[in-house]
C-alpha cells in the first residue's frame, strides 16, 4: 500500500509538471517561456501548501488513507483536463481550422497600435489609482493603507471588495500594456516602478508570485541579454517580499503554522472520511446550481443566502462561519461533491474553460515572438487579448461567469475606441511588418 501511494503522489506531482513541458515542446517554444515560468514559481508554493497542511495535521501524514483518496480524485480529474486540453489543442492546431479562424478573426486587419496600447495603459493606471483610493477610503485611509498594504488587505476590504477587484484587473491592464508594448528596454524599466508599486498597495502574497513571473515572461519575450542575472535578481527579492509578507500576515514563521495555513487537502480529507463512512451524501446538483449565488451582489439583494455552492460543504465541518466571511477551502471536493465520479469525470473531460485555454494556446504561442517590438513586426489586437487571459496577473480575479466574460468585453471596447480616436500618438506603419496566423514557432 506505502508504494501505492507514492506512486499517487508522483503522479500528483508529475501532473503539475507535464503540460508546461509538454506544451513547450509541442509549440516549440524557448526552454526560457510564459509556460515554464510560471511553472517555476507556481508549482514550488503548489506543493508547499498541498502537502505541508497533511503532512503535520493528519494521522499518517502524506499516508493518511483518506488523504490519498482526496489525491486520487484530484490526480483522475487532472489527467482528464490535461488529455482534453491537448485534445482541444491539436484540433485547433489543423491547418484547416487555423486557415478558417485567421479568416474568421480576421487577424491580419486592427493592428495593436503601440502608441495607443500605451495610451490605454496609463489610463487604466488611472483607473486603478482611482479604485485604489475608493477602496482604501471606505474603512481605513489612503495613508494607513500604503503604510501596511496587508492590514488593508487581510481586514479592511469587507463591504468594498468591487474596488478592490476592479483594483486587481485595472492594474493587470495597465502592466501587459505598458511592458509589451514600450519602444524599448529603458521604457520598460521606465514604468516598471509603477506597476511594482501598485503590487505593493494590493498586500497579497500571490499577486507578488504571479507578477514577477509575468514581468520575466516579458524580458524574455523581448529576449533581454541579461536575463539570467535579472531572473536571480528578481527571483530573490520576490522571495524575500512572499516571506516578509507570509511571516507578517501569520506573526512568525514555522512549519504548524505554513500546515495550518495549507489546509485544501486536509478538508478534503475529513469531508472524504466522512463521505466513506456515509455520513455525508452525495448532493445530486444542488452544490452547482447554488452556486449561481455568487454573481448576484448582497448590495443588491441583501436576503442573499450566506451558504451556497461549495460553502454547503464548509457548513457541516464550521457551522455558522459563512456568515463571518469564514470559508476554507477544498482541493477535490467540489469536483465529486455533487455526483461522486461521475461528475470528476465529466468536470475533467467537458469543462468549457478547457476548450477556451486550447483555442487561447493556439492563438498565442505560435505567434509569441511577434509580440517582441524590437524585431519591427506588426500584430493584430486579437494577439492582445488572448495574451490577456492566457497571461495577465490575476486578470478578472474576483469575477465570476458571467460577469467576466461581461466585463472583458467592456475592457475590449474601451481599447477599441482609444484606437479608434483620431488625436494623439500617430502611427509610422512603414516601420513594422505584419505577422499572419500561419506562424507555426517561436
Amino acid at each position: 500500500m506505502i508504494l501505492l501511494y507514492m506512486l499517487n503522489l508522483l503522479l500528483w506531482l508529475g501532473l503539475l509538471i507535464l503540460p508546461p513541458l509538454y506544451f513547450t515542446f509541442y509549440f516549440r517554444l524557448n526552454r526560457i517561456n510564459l509556460l515554464t515560468i510560471y511553472a517555476f514559481f507556481t508549482i514550488p508554493p503548489q506543493i508547499v501548501t498541498t502537502l505541508t497542511g497533511p503532512l503535520f495535521l493528519l494521522r499518517g501524514g502524506l499516508f493518511n488513507p483518506y488523504f490519498q483518496y482526496a489525491l486520487i480524485v484530484q490526480n483522475v480529474h487532472d489527467s482528464l483536463t490535461f488529455a482534453a486540453l491537448i485534445f482541444f489543442v491539436h484540433i485547433f492546431s489543423h491547418q484547416r481550422m487555423r486557415d478558417f479562424l485567421e479568416s474568421w478573426l480576421h487577424l491580419e486587419n486592427h493592428p495593436a497600435r503601440p502608441g495607443r496600447m500605451r495610451l490605454a495603459a496609463d489610463i487604466f493606471y488611472g483607473l486603478f489609482l482611482v479604485c485604489f483610493v475608493l477602496l482604501a477610503r471606505h474603512d481605513y485611509g489612503v495613508i494607513p493603507w500604503i503604510l501596511n498594504p496587508r492590514m488593508g488587505y487581510q481586514f479592511h476590504r469587507t463591504g468594498a471588495g468591487e474596488w478592490y477587484a476592479l483594483c486587481i484587473t485595472f492594474l493587470a491592464l495597465a502592466t501587459v500594456l505598458g511592458t509589451i508594448y514600450t519602444s524599448s528596454l529603458t521604457a520598460f524599466f521606465t514604468r516598471l516602478p509603477l506597476y511594482l508599486f501598485g503590487v505593493y498597495l494590493l498586500g497579497s502574497k500571490g499577486y507578488i508570485i504571479s507578477y514577477t513571473a509575468y514581468l520575466l515572461s516579458v524580458l524574455a519575450i523581448r529576449r533581454f541579454r541579461y536575463l539570467g542575472v535579472t531572473f536571480v535578481l528578481l527571483t530573490s527579492v520576490s522571495l524575500l517580499l512572499f516571506v516578509y509578507n507570509f511571516t507578517s500576515s501569520m506573526h512568525g514563521l514555522n512549519l504548524m503554522k505554513i500546515a495550518t495555513y495549507s489546509d485544501y487537502f486536509v478538508n478534503d480529507a475529513m469531508y472524504y472520511q466522512r463521505y466513506l463512512n456515509g455520513q455525508i451524501p452525495l448532493y445530486h446538483g444542488e452544490i452547482f446550481f447554488s452556486s449561481f449565488w455568487r454573481i448576484v451582489p448582497r448590495a443588491l439583494y441583501p436576503n442573499k443566502p450566506y451558504s451556497y455552492g461549495i460553502i454547503l460543504i464548509d457548513d457541516i465541518f464550521y457551522p455558522g462561519e459563512a456568515q463571518k466571511g469564514f470559508t476554507p477551502a477544498f482541493a477535490s471536493v467540489p469536483y465529486f461533491a455533487d455526483f461522486g465520479w461521475i461528475g470528476v469525470v465529466l468536470s475533467g473531460l467537458l469543462n468549457p474553460a478547457t476548450v477556451l485555454i486550447a483555442f487561447l494556446y493556439t492563438i498565442v504561442f505560435p505567434r509569441i515572438n511577434t509580440l517582441n517590438l524590437r524585431q519591427g513586426y506588426q500584430h493584430p489586437r486579437v494577439l492582445l487579448y488572448a495574451l490577456l487571459i492566457v497571461a495577465a496577473p490575476a486578470f478578472l480575479a474576483f469575477f465570476d461567469f458571467p460577469l467576466d466574460a461581461l466585463f472583458f468585453g467592456f475592457i475590449v471596447l474601451v481599447i477599441e475606441i482609444i484606437c479608434k480616436l483620431k488625436i494623439l500618438y500617430a502611427h509610422h506603419s512603414q516601420q513594422i511588418r505584419t505577422s499572419n496566423l500561419r506562424t507555426t514557432s517561436t
